[in-house]
């Protein structure tokens, strides 16, 4: 299901439980309810419930604070959502089992296997994508307190603290560069690029020099499964 619009049409309400109120209404009769001692307990304030007050998870789906999982999240089972600095955002979600510590934001999409550490962030269309969505393939890893704004293909790595956006420059050294190409058959790569030409590529591992501040794309050592068809396709293109 695609919610993309659905925030622009609903207004904020009031929760109290499963329950919304319309914030004039409570405004209106806000000393009435006091005096009589009928003013609800108030949860939040939000254009939308909770994933829980409305979706029963799979079975072996953990969500361990309620209030880090909007409705309209998609949750794949074996979905596990910590507390602390989790949050998946509507239309947001995880295609199979993945840790979730970090931000998953709206539009956002995390694969199978992946894991998102604790505090990191993948933008979504209403945090600077230019209203792109952003995806993150399975057996990635994001380091903690990490950041991405570009999609990530399978088997990737963002170390602790590095936030990659669009037009962050890496470096690539060229042992680096014939070894990611293996696991990208007909990407084209350089020494110096701009991390959005590394969009959707697979087994990339962002690094950063301690000593000069540089970043660094490498190989990582996370297993890529080459889709076998798509593989021979690539391979018959003229060069």
């Amino acid at each position: 299901v695609n919610l993309n619009g659905a925030f622009g049409k609903l207004h904020n309400v009031a929760w109290s439980g499963n329950n919304p109120i319309e914030l004039d209404w409570l405004r209106e009769n806000e000393l009435t309810l006091k005096i009589t001692g009928k003013y609800p307990e108030i949860t939040m304030v939000d254009k939308f419930p909770r994933f829980l007050s409305h979706i029963i998870p799979a079975d072996n789906t953990r969500i361990l604070d309620t209030s880090k999982v909007r409705f309209g999240a998609q949750l794949a089972a074996g979905t596990t959502v910590m507390p602390g600095a989790s949050y998946i955002n509507f239309n947001a979600g995880t295609l199979g089992p993945v840790m979730v510590e970090g931000r998953i934001s709206s539009s956002a999409i995390v694969g199978s296997g992946s894991d998102v550490g604790g505090g990191a962030s993948i933008l979504g269309v209403l945090s600077g994508t230019d209203g792109n969505p952003i995806s993150i393939g399975e057996n990635t890893l994001l380091g903690a307190n990490s950041t991405t704004g570009i999609p990530l293909g399978d088997a990737c790595i963002i170390d602790g603290g590095l936030a990659v956006f669009a037009g962050t420059k890496v470096y690539i050294a060229d042992s680096q560069i014939e070894k990611i190409k293996e696991a990208n058959p007909g990407c084209e790569l350089q020494n110096e690029m701009k991390a959005a030409k590394l969009a959707g590529l697979n087994g990339l591992h962002f690094r950063q020099n301690s000593l000069t501040g540089q970043y660094i794309v490498m190989r990582s050592t996370r297993e890529v499964k080459l889709n076998d068809e798509l593989h021979q396709n690539l391979s018959t293109l003229p060069t």
